[in-house]
């Protein structure tokens, strides 16, 4: 059965919305996703010090200060979020359609390199 869950758009199952930590629209107009499975890999083994920040994840990617786009890859932008002394950053790459993923999450003392996208 799929019904809708509220800010979040198309409908989903139920299923589905219990695998999705979070979905949000950012400044740039698309939707990210973040999984339970993604988040659990992030937090267990790539970067433990993100393991309880779901919220501010939310905001860096609703809020963030600065978007910059990967020098890699272009079409992978790089979400960064001012806390005190240090940035949340949250990189985000294509998905399906109009929806991006969550490829990580981590703490950094300075931005990385790469062309400005979005800024406050």
């Amino acid at each position: 059965m799929r019904e809708r869950i509220p800010g979040r758009s198309p409908p989903v199952d139920k299923a589905m919305a219990k695998r999705i930590v979070l979905t949000v629209t950012t400044p740039l107009g698309y939707q990210v996703v973040l999984t339970r499975s993604r988040w659990r890999e992030i937090v267990r083994f790539k970067h433990p010090a993100a393991a309880g920040h779901e919220a501010m994840v939310r905001s860096c990617l609703e809020s963030p200060d600065e978007i910059r786009s990967s020098t890699k890859e272009a079409k992978v932008h790089i979400y960064y979020l001012r806390v005190k002394r240090r940035f949340l950053c949250t990189v985000v790459a294509p998905g399906d359609q109009d929806r991006r993923f969550v490829v990580t999450v981590y703490w950094t003392k300075r931005m990385k390199e790469g062309g400005e996208v979005w800024t406050k």
